[in-house]
Order: C-alpha cells, then sequence, then structure tokens
C-alpha cells in the first residue's frame, strides 16, 4: 500500500469543498490531477470513499470518517513542518559547548552576549575544561562542540576548524625584573620559577616543545591544572608564567604585568572542534556565528613599560614562526 500526503490532502480537500473544481482550487492543481489523486487513493485502500454523480461528490459512509483521520494527520504533518520552521528561523533551542578555561573565560561571554542580542531563545551551557577533555567530550557526544586549541592529532570522526592564532606572552609580578622590560626572549626564562599549564591544557605542548628546543632551564617548574590557579601562584610571587593572549590577566592588574615573548615569537591555534558525522543545530550554529565573529576581532589589553597599552597583536608574518599543531 502507497499512500502518499498528497493523497491524503486531496481527500481533506475533497471532502470539504464537496466539488472537484473548488477542491482542485484550494489545492492548486487541476481537476483531472485531483481526480486521479482519489482514484489512487480508493485503489490503494481497495475502498469507495466518495460517491459521484454529475452534480455532487458525497462521502461514503468510511469515507467521512477517513477524511476526518486524515485531516487531523495532515493538520499534524503541518503544524510539524512549521513548528521546525519557527525553530530554524529563530534558532531557538539549548547548545552545550566544552571550552579551555582560557576561552571560556574570555570569549565565552563576549559570544553569548552577541548570540543573545540576536537569538534571545537560545540558551547557552558552558563546560569549563582541560583540552584533552573538551576533545573526549565532543568525541563522547556530551556537547554540541567544542572551543579548544589545535591538537597535535586529530581522531578519526573529529574536525577541527582554525579561528585565529593566539600569541604567547610572560606574565610576571611588577617586582619582577622582567617588568622593566618592553619584551622577554625565551632563553630568558633558564633559571626562573615557572608556573605552568599542566599537560592536559592546549598551550603545554607549545610551551614545553620551546623550552626544550633552547635549551631552557627553568630553577623550578609547577604545573597547574586552571588558569585561575596559575594566575594567584604568580600574583603570591611563587614565580613566573608563559600564557596566551586570551589567557593574559588584563592591563593594570596590581600585581603582575605581561610581556611580549620573542625570538621566537610562537602562538597557539584556537578554533571549534565537532563531530563529522554530526549536524549543528541551528541553535548551535547561532552560537559558531557568534564565536567567531568574537574571534576575529577580539583584542585584550595588555601593559607595556611606562604604562602605555597594546592591542597584544603579534609582530608581522616574516618575524613571527607558527607555533607546531
Amino acid at each position: 500500500m502507497h499512500v502518499t500526503l498528497r493523497h491524503l490532502r486531496a481527500a481533506v480537500s475533497l471532502g470539504r469543498e464537496g466539488s472537484f473544481r473548488r477542491a482542485a482550487q484550494a489545492l492548486h492543481m487541476s481537476p483531472p490531477a485531483l481526480s486521479l489523486a482519489i482514484s489512487e487513493l480508493e485503489h490503494q485502500l481497495g475502498v469507495t470513499l466518495f460517491d459521484r454523480t454529475s452534480r455532487s461528490v458525497t462521502p461514503t459512509e468510511l469515507g467521512v470518517a477517513f477524511v476526518a483521520g486524515a485531516a487531523r494527520v495532515v493538520g499534524d504533518f503541518d503544524n510539524l513542518v512549521q513548528e521546525v520552521g519557527d525553530v530554524a528561523q529563530s534558532r531557538r533551542g539549548r547548545v552545550v559547548v566544552s571550552c579551555v578555561s582560557s576561552l571560556a573565560g574570555r570569549v565565552m561571554p563576549l559570544a553569548i552576549q552577541a548570540c543573545s542580542r540576536r537569538h534571545p531563545q537560545v540558551e547557552v551551557v558552558v563546560r569549563d575544561d582541560v583540552a584533552q577533555q573538551v576533545l573526549a567530550s565532543v568525541r563522547a557526544r556530551d556537547v554540541d562542540f567544542g572551543l579548544t586549541i589545535a591538537p597535535r592529532e586529530l581522531e578519526p570522526g573529529l574536525a577541527f576548524e582554525a579561528l585565529r592564532e593566539d600569541p604567547l606572552y610572560v606574565v610576571c609580578p611588577r617586582a619582577h625584573p622582567f617588568a622593566a622590560l618592553e619584551q622577554v626572549r625565551w632563553s630568558d626564562l633558564s633559571g626562573e620559577s615557572l608556573v605552568t599549564l599542566s599537560t592536559t591544557s592546549g598551550s603545554e605542548r607549545v610551551i614545553s616543545d620551546e623550552l626544550a628546543r633552547q635549551s631552557v632551564q627553568p630553577r623550578r617548574n609547577t604545573p597547574a591544572s586552571h588558569l585561575a590557579t596559575v594566575w594567584g601562584m604568580v600574583e603570591a610571587g611563587f614565580g613566573i608564567s608563559v600564557l596566551p593572549m586570551i589567557g593574559l590577566p588584563v592591563a593594570g592588574h596590581p600585581k603582575v604585568v605581561s610581556r611580549p615573548l620573542v625570538q621566537p615569537t610562537l602562538s597557539r591555534v584556537v578554533g571549534t572542534c565537532r563531530r563529522t558525522d554530526r549536524t549543528l543545530s541551528p541553535a548551535a550554529s547561532a552560537l559558531l556565528e557568534a564565536i567567531r565573529e568574537v574571534l576575529r576581532t577580539y583584542a585584550i589589553e595588555t601593559e607595556v613599560q611606562g604604562g602605555a597599552r597594546s592591542g597584544g597583536r603579534p609582530r608581522p608574518p616574516a618575524q613571527r614562526r607558527r607555533a607546531a599543531r
């Protein structure tokens, strides 16, 4: 049996209008085409739904019941299509994002605000985590997508979209000798006490690889899992740190300052990670659009010598070396 929505609409319209001509006009089709649809429907069902005379068309007793049921089915279908269309147009829904801590605290608030202005019915849940767990959450389908650092190797079934480079800086107490400099070389870090993000962070491998490449030997290296812990330890004078621009304390911080790291200037790559076999919902797509816009224009003020402020822009490409993924 092959009964289609076209057959149901034909029966509902004919039952309502009582005329092939008027029913065909309502459906924007010709009377012969409508007549054929009704004949096909009756053939498929094996019953007569309408008694026809030269002057009228009247539903049979079974036809009355069928038209009533078909009207409910067609109505439910039309309501479903309208509801889905409304969701797509309004971008309403719930979005869950797994995000590394530096981006969760700086980028996500701006992106959520931008998304809410355009699509107030989008609800966003942010899960603050380390880079490895972000990938695990995406892989397990626990989140719609992740906002993280480019992984060294990407598992099959996952896709990473690079959105911007995020240069590395040294962060130190105001009393530290580095605070008097405009920029700091990687080689200057030898003998310093470092507070770094742990190996589960996306930035750690970029930093550790460069320290090893330049044979830099810190006096002490203390790993911490969360950005707030790193900030607190540097503020307390426990040591200095190397952090990406988006993870820096803001300009005017009472206890710490940041300086560009040079020779070479390195960056981590920031972007989104998602499953290749999962289509984003309209709400998730709306949030992703906002994240792209924020990262395209994002700049944090960083304090340089003499109290001047800079947007933390990286040096020209010829003087920079992009960090390996």
